[in-house]
């Protein structure tokens, strides 16, 4: 009988909500039968509730239990083996100067206590890349967690015949180089520095961005950025395969989904050399990593990658070989089932 992991996670507005998704189908295809209950918002803020609020015996059936590091430490109750999975934690000093005061103490008093709880109580810890597995160690303690570097669905995000840019996925606007920027519009995603980097480039390169998951729509900020909401997947592949160019001046990611993406689909990334981005992006093979703030360097390497378009291909055939080798679902839904046979075989 094939094993039946339960994934709780309440609904969420960023990379962790399409990572757990991302998970459920992986261990599916791999042979697993995962089933995957959302729950509200709230319980994101308040986990210790998760077990009141489901109905008596709501594990049953299933051989081990799974969320991510904010919540599972609430799933102890039910007696099954509990795994969290670590995206990245708050409590990271780099953060902290782009997040607001009412962010900053959430993240010291209410969410470092959470993420700690799930780290100390967890019988398998699993960290998405080396870069959250040395945070988990400096900062908690625990030495034996597990690396499962986040999935991308390569059969999904696909380049299109000869990388040659679809005309279909992004609104027409005028610009001859296309940028595209994939996140919630925050500070620790750089989207601040985005008018700053248009300023120094050409007026024929226009920046698509997503509206992110905030729930309102402010006027573009930069008259050659234009807005394209917040696209479903096969909108998002779309939005990928229609851009020359993936810019992301993230300033801390415990993983990088939005690169991973666009490199499976074939497009070269211009982002950080920061925090875990550099095990995505590899400089000067399918990208280029400038220093976080560098609004200079930024702009120079994505008018670099804008004026040659061989180095874009260059880039992007490396970056859609090394995602689909790397970072594909065969990694993870594998990653998952070996480890969930040794934890289950103890």
């Amino acid at each position: 009988m094939s094993i039946r992991p339960l994934y709780v996670s309440p609904m969420g507005r960023g990379g962790v909500d399409f990572g757990i998704q991302n998970i459920t189908r992986s261990v599916r295809a791999a042979g697993l039968r995962p089933e995957l209950l959302r729950l509200p918002e709230i319980y994101n803020f308040a986990p210790f509730l998760i077990p009141r609020g489901l109905p008596a015996g709501w594990w049953r059936g299933f051989d081990l239990v799974q969320g991510r590091s904010r919540v599972a430490f609430a799933f102890k109750a039910t007696g099954l083996p509990v795994v969290t999975t670590v995206h990245h934690l708050t409590t990271d000093p780099d953060l902290q100067p782009y997040s607001s005061f009412a962010q900053r103490l959430f993240y010291r008093l209410v969410e470092s206590h959470y993420d700690g709880l799930s780290v100390a109580r967890a019988d398998a810890v699993v960290c998405v890349s080396r870069f959250t597995q040395r945070q988990v160690e400096q900062t908690y303690g625990r030495r034996d967690s597990t690396i499962i570097f986040d999935g991308i669905d390569t059969d999904v995000f696909v380049p299109t015949p000869g990388l040659v840019r679809s005309d279909h996925g992004l609104p027409p606007a005028a610009g001859r180089i296309r940028l595209l920027f994939v996140g919630n519009r925050t500070r620790r995603k750089g989207f601040d520095l985005l008018p700053q980097i248009m300023e120094r480039l050409p007026a024929d390169y226009t920046l698509f961005y997503t509206g992110g998951f905030q729930g309102k729509e402010d006027a573009p900020p930069h008259p050659r950025m234009v807005p394209i909401g917040s696209p479903d997947r096969a909108g998002l592949v779309a939005a990928y395969q229609s851009c020359d160019i993936l810019l992301f001046p993230s300033r801390l990611e415990g993983f990088g989904i939005a690169p991973a993406e666009a490199l499976a689909c074939g497009r070269p990334v211009v982002t950080t050399n920061a925090s875990a981005l550099p095990e995505v992006v590899d400089e000067g093979q399918s990208g280029f990593l400038v220093a976080r703030n560098d609004v200079e360097g930024y702009a120079a390497r994505v008018r670099e990658l804008g004026e040659d378009a061989a180095l874009r291909r260059r880039f992007g055939e490396y970056g859609r070989e090394k995602v689909a080798a790397n970072f594909g679902y065969d990694q993870l839904g594998a990653g998952f089932r070996a480890l969930y046979s040794r934890l289950l075989e103890k």
